[in-house]
């Protein structure tokens, strides 16, 4: 039986995958000896065919995992998808252990439409596609939550949450926790999401983006400086700094194909929350697309080197400014 799990939300998609995994650990192999783990760095077909075909130990079946093998772009990755569908096809019907493909892809556009292996595993009866949540699919999450985990919490409050933290669901659960514990039982107010979740939406953000798209150099250095003595760490502020460029690049995406959509329009198409979409729209006139692409890159390249071990990062973060201000 092959089951495929994707999508653009990593927390769904997760949940998922350990909720098949718990069933067949349950049902298949109670002492949890044959669920066997493939990344796509670690695959191609040999070591897959190897796992999918030997016999399960001292169980009826083995559940193989193979995640990542569509997500991945690496050159020689569409060879190895390529042999994985010619060795499926081959073996239909034949193969007795389960299979479950679990792609998280970072945007919907990135998800492929002509890719062998992908449609054939989409097209199968155990298939889920989780997209990231948007608008009143957030609020029946949050609430969801909140009565299985016996947690009270008005209806501002969830409002005032999606607005500080968005359809990040793994901070949501995280930031649920902590109210919970604060609040010990009784309902949670608008007031203790103010006192105790961090917004993602900094307003510091909005203002580097505005400093940036004004050419104002010294602002925008100013601005990162503050949140670095502050204590944000250098790779937090990139990833929020990243965040908010892709949000830009996606607002102006849409308005370079549709000049006349409407904001609600950008934050249905671009899943951005409608105060997101409301914020950047002043500067993305003073973006060009080739130039948040190019920023997109810098960002990039700036991870790398912070994962790399970077002994200076107010310095890359300096240079960055310098180079797009």
């Amino acid at each position: 039986m092959i089951f495929y799990i994707y999508g653009t939300d990593s927390y769904l998609c997760r949940a998922k995958t350990e909720e098949i995994k718990k069933g067949f650990i349950e049902k298949k192999d109670k002492a949890d000896l044959n669920v066997i783990r493939l990344t796509a760095e670690e695959t191609d077909l040999s070591r897959f065919s190897q796992e999918v075909l030997t016999v399960p130990f001292l169980s009826e079946k083995k559940l193989i995992i193979a995640s990542g093998l569509i997500a991945d772009n690496r050159a020689g990755q569409k060879k190895i998808r390529d042999e994985i569908f010619e060795f499926l096809e081959k073996h239909r019907g034949t193969i007795e252990n389960n299979l479950l493909f679990v792609d998280v892809f970072e945007e919907e556009k990135k998800i492929p439409q002509k890719d062998k292996l992908f449609n054939l595993l989409k097209s199968q009866k155990y298939s889920w596609r989780l997209p990231a949540l948007k608008n009143n699919q957030l609020t029946a999450w949050i609430n969801r939550y909140c009565d299985k985990n016996k947690l009270k919490i008005s209806a501002p409050a969830v409002a005032k949450l999606i607005l500080a933290v968005g359809n990040d669901l793994l901070q949501l659960e995280n930031e649920l926790a902590k109210l919970k514990a604060y609040r010990d039982g009784e309902i949670i107010a608008p007031e203790d999401v103010k006192a105790l979740v961090k917004a993602k939406y900094d307003n510091d953000i909005f203002r580097l983006t505005d400093a940036l798209a004004a050419k104002n150099r010294r602002l925008a250095l100013e601005l990162v400086s503050q949140q670095l003595l502050a204590g944000n760490e250098p790779l937090s502020l990139l990833g929020t700094i990243n965040w908010q460029f892709k949000a830009l690049l996606k607002i102006k995406g849409l308005l370079e194909n549709n000049p006349l959509i409407t904001a609600a329009g950008i934050s249905s198409q671009a899943g951005l929350h409608s105060f997101v979409v409301a914020k950047n729209l002043p500067a993305i006139k003073k973006f060009r697309l080739d130039e948040l692409i190019k920023i997109q890159n810098e960002l990039l390249e700036i991870e790398i080197q912070l994962k790399s071990g970077a002994k200076n990062p107010e310095l890359l973060f300096d240079l960055f400014i310098a180079r797009n201000s």
